[in-house]
């Protein structure tokens, strides 16, 4: 794992998805079609998540720490079918993600709190009457 610092990239966030769906124990290698398949749902995640105005992140090779917890909470929830977990632990890591709609899990909720307000330095278009 990388230390700490502002940014985190995707091979970090990847490996902390397959930590939180019980996939990888500490100190175990990850497996390559595992790794694979996080990677390939990656791309879709983000694009859904800056689609609903949720956060944006252009460079997956580096995110804003602070978004690092959240997206991997959303990631987990969005994998969780590949890795067998039962229903119960699917509903507990949808709840905890992106949620069921979506946007209305604890991670997306968050990631909405922790980007409210700031600047988008779009242009304000205005009308003169």
């Amino acid at each position: 794992m990388a230390t700490a610092g502002r940014f985190r990239n995707q091979s970090d966030l990847i490996t902390e998805t397959l930590a939180r769906l019980g996939v990888l124990a500490v100190g175990q290698a990850q497996d390559p079609e595992d790794t694979a398949y996080v990677q390939a749902m990656f791309d879709a995640t983000l694009r859904t998540l800056a689609a609903k105005e949720i956060a944006y992140v252009p460079d997956p090779n580096s995110i804003p720490a602070e978004y690092f917890i959240d997206l991997a909470d959303i990631m987990a929830g969005e994998c969780a079918t590949k890795f067998g977990v039962t229903p119960d632990d699917y509903a507990k890591l949808k709840k905890q993600g992106l949620g069921i709609p979506p946007g209305t899990g604890a991670a997306a909720m968050s990631l909405k709190q922790i980007t409210r307000g700031r600047p988008t330095f779009e242009r304000l278009r205005v009308e003169y009457f």
